[in-house]
């Protein structure tokens, strides 16, 4: 017979149950984080839903995620659609590959960034975007669309934008320091029913204009510094099978201590440049 005794028989029967209980804590504990970081990922993207639903808008949320440690919020696979018949007229189905929100440790949990990436909707796209608030917004790859009359492509590829906001009180935060908007292409599209885009223009100078002389919200954001950079402008002409011809102008306009009149004056140069092209073109 072996008198030996095994380390587990040795202890007290007291301790192997205090070691047991420590066990299934621990397990407990783990199974319990585990389900609390889904339930907190499940309830947190229900709230982002039921805000942008009050906001008139549904969404689904495909993955969720969080970072206490790094204050930051990712979500994944967001696609949304306005309950506003306007608004789906003129957005669609909006689809967003991933949104990050970082904020920046203040008890008001104000954001200090946000990171976004494959946004897709009726009236364009943006590849990725990067925005410190009151600092700075970076876009690359950011296209507009013409409107379905038109063909519905894009209007303006635009490969990078880069705006600095001014150093100034929070109430006039709509100024900014520098907006540089380097634009690879401008499309000009003739319709099958024989009008340009272009023949719009009058219209929508007129309300520049307008804009330019309220005095409200309304207001056109104030810019010290504007410079926009044009590679080439396309015509096609959608009742010759979609025929395109594309003019290299590589211009830059730059419009610099002008801060509030500066729109009407940036719109009709970006208008003589298109013209040129388009007389280039023999159209």
């Amino acid at each position: 017979m072996n008198d030996e005794l095994t380390e587990e028989n040795a202890k007290p029967p007291g301790s192997r149950r205090i070691f047991r209980c420590c066990g299934l804590m621990v397990i407990f504990v783990a199974v319990g984080l585990v389900t609390l970081d889904l339930i907190v990922r499940r309830v947190i993207a229900d709230k982002i839903g039921d805000e942008l639903g009050r906001k008139g808008w549904q969404v689904e949320v495909g993955e969720f995620d969080y970072s206490l440690w790094n204050k930051e919020i990712e979500i994944r696979d967001l696609n949304g659609v306005s309950l506003d018949p306007k608004q789906i007229k003129q957005f669609g189905q909006v689809k967003l590959d991933h949104v990050r929100l970082r904020y920046d440790g203040s008890r008001d949990n104000k954001i200090g960034g946000v990171s976004i990436r494959g946004f897709n909707s009726k009236i364009g796209r943006i590849d990725k975007m990067e925005i410190t608030p009151d600092k700075s917004i970076r876009i690359e790859g950011w296209a507009i669309n013409n409107p379905v009359e038109f063909g519905g492509g894009p209007l303006i590829d635009v490969n990078q934008v880069n705006v600095q906001y001014a150093a100034v009180s929070q109430k006039d935060s709509k100024r900014f320091e520098q907006i540089i908007l380097d634009v690879s292409r401008i499309n000009i599209v003739k319709n099958k029913n024989g009008q340009w885009l272009t023949d719009s223009i009058p219209r929508f100078q007129m309300e520049l204009e307008k804009m330019q002389s309220m005095k409200s919200e309304a207001d056109m954001p104030e810019v010290d510094s504007l410079t926009i950079k044009i590679g080439t402008i396309a015509f096609q002409d959608l009742g010759k099978n979609g025929e395109i011809k594309v003019i290299n102008v590589n211009q830059t306009i730059q419009e610099n201590g002008n801060p509030k009149g500066y729109a009407l004056g940036v719109f009709l140069r970006v208008i003589g440049v298109i013209a040129g092209a388009k007389n280039e073109a023999n159209l």
